[in-house]
């Protein structure tokens, strides 16, 4: 994903590599101080000023411009807590991010808060990033239950809350009604298909197949878009991950069916040859750049995140939809792609920590909003602040009203980010459901394998932590 921010995420492999050295973190971090009592007013007298660091990936123009100011909210609202940051895309001094931050809780001088872009239940799971329940329990914003909460729940391992979410941009279908015009049929947010039945249906009435190559689609599966994976499995009653059972369920029945239905989905309307497919259009991406076959008009659905809504300027006209759920599934869902902020463990200065990530994630995110299109995940956010960018797009009475729609969807989020092996456990999805629709095992072999497998790295990691 790629959005105005420029997130620049920890490749889901690195992440993996940088597990290893986390492994060792736990034990350091357990000789670090205990955290003061939480409390909500500034921590210190006027005069005993306090300064905390604030790590972070952004660098942008429009981050230069907008984090400036949110700090300056904060430290007027807290005249004796300073802010040190930079907004260079990594650490002071250089490096990755997040390995730099890993190393630094080892060696017992981490920042005092950190931007992440994976979700802390995996680091709160490796033991490298102080919980924050006490101070959620007497917060003035952040507090336990003002944040949606499939949402908040990416922030928790095992009942403890390691972080917060500032953004949640919720996921949902997009679809080119100039080629609904031209097909004559007239396709409304209210009217979209609520099944996958009703989708596959109308799908079939864009679907175009030159001897035997696809030319043209209605709606493809979006096998590519791993970081949906969990919402398509609550979609057809499933869930990957019972994080209260802390085990995967990757082979359920409900899952197994979902992709038998992908599969048999790209056989019937699509021809069923995966690489030719894949060599018709990207379809994966809305993204220009990308050769997007939503943005070039080989697909009339699609589905992605709201950032896309400011983030691409398309040549047709679009509307938005909830997404279907499946022939076992009962309910819609959307899913989200956060912001996270966290406090490393071994900070030294815990309170007026907590108070900077409670005030960007909660007042601070709606400065943020009007800039930059990340959906807010504290429920306490207007639901008049829109980013200023999509009113220029489509004008304040539209913006707003797309602006609630996402807003609202959260309520229906599916569980997500919230085991401390997603990113391999999303990979390994990824080629058991590439191996099935490309015909080299079956949904139960293939995904009975990643089971297995996904399972077994979990009660390793589980261990090592």
């Amino acid at each position: 994903m790629e959005t105005d921010v420029k997130r620049n995420l920890i490749s889901r492999r690195h992440f993996l590599r940088l597990t290893g050295m986390a492994a060792g973190v736990a034990a350091l971090a357990a000789c670090a101080p205990s955290a003061p009592s939480a409390q909500t007013g500034p921590p210190a007298g006027a005069d005993d000023q306090v300064t905390i660091s604030w790590w972070n990936g952004f660098s942008t123009p429009t981050v230069q411009g907008i984090a400036p100011q949110i700090v300056g909210e904060f430290e007027r609202m807290y005249p004796n807590i300073k802010i040190d940051y930079e907004i260079s895309g990594g650490p002071p001094g250089g490096g990755n991010l997040t390995e730099v931050m890993l190393s630094r809780i080892a060696a017992g001088n981490p920042p005092d808060t950190i931007t992440l872009w994976d979700a802390p239940s995996q680091y709160g799971a490796l033991g490298a990033l102080t919980a924050i329940d006490e101070f959620m329990a007497q917060a003035i914003y952040a507090t336990p239950d003002a944040f949606y909460e499939n949402v908040l729940n990416t922030c928790k391992w095992q009942g403890r809350t390691y972080g917060l979410p500032a953004s949640a941009a919720a996921a949902a279908m997009f679809f080119n009604t100039d080629l609904f015009a031209e097909k004559g049929i007239a396709m409304t947010r209210e009217t979209f298909p609520t099944s996958w039945d009703e989708l596959r249906t109308l799908s079939d009435a864009f679907t175009v197949l030159e001897n035997g190559a696809v030319k043209q689609a209605g709606f493809m599966p979006p096998w590519s878009a791993t970081w949906l994976y969990p919402v398509w499995s609550v979609l057809n009653g499933g869930l990957i991950f019972d994080a209260a059972n802390t085990v995967y369920t990757v082979n359920s029945p409900e899952n197994i069916a979902w992709i038998e239905y992908w599969a048999n989905w790209l056989d019937e309307a699509y021809g069923g040859n995966f690489e030719q497919i894949n060599i018709a259009g990207n379809w994966g991406s809305a993204y220009p750049d990308q050769n997007s076959a939503f943005y070039n008009r080989l697909s009339s659905m699609f589905v992605d995140g709201g950032w896309i809504m400011t983030d691409i300027d398309f040549p047709f006209e679009w509307e938005v939809a909830k997404l279907p759920y499946g022939p076992m599934g009962t309910k819609t869902a959307s899913g989200y792609w956060p912001n996270w902020f966290a406090m490393p463990k071994g900070g030294l200065h815990p309170t007026e920590s907590f108070l900077f990530i409670e005030y960007f994630c909660t007042k601070g995110w709606e400065t943020w909003y009007r800039a930059i299109p990340d959906t807010p995940a504290w429920k306490g956010a207007s639901r008049d602040v829109v980013t200023q960018a999509l009113i220029d797009k489509v004008g304040e009475e539209r913006a707003l009203e797309l602006h609630r729609f996402f807003l609202d969807y959260l309520e229906d989020s599916a569980p997500m980010w919230d085991s401390p092996v997603n990113a391999f456990a999303m990979d390994t999805l990824q080629t058991a459901i590439e191996s099935v629709l490309g015909k080299v095992k079956s949904a139960r072999a293939a995904m009975d394998e990643a089971q297995a497998l996904i399972q077994a790295k979990l009660e390793e990691t589980l261990r090592a932590g």
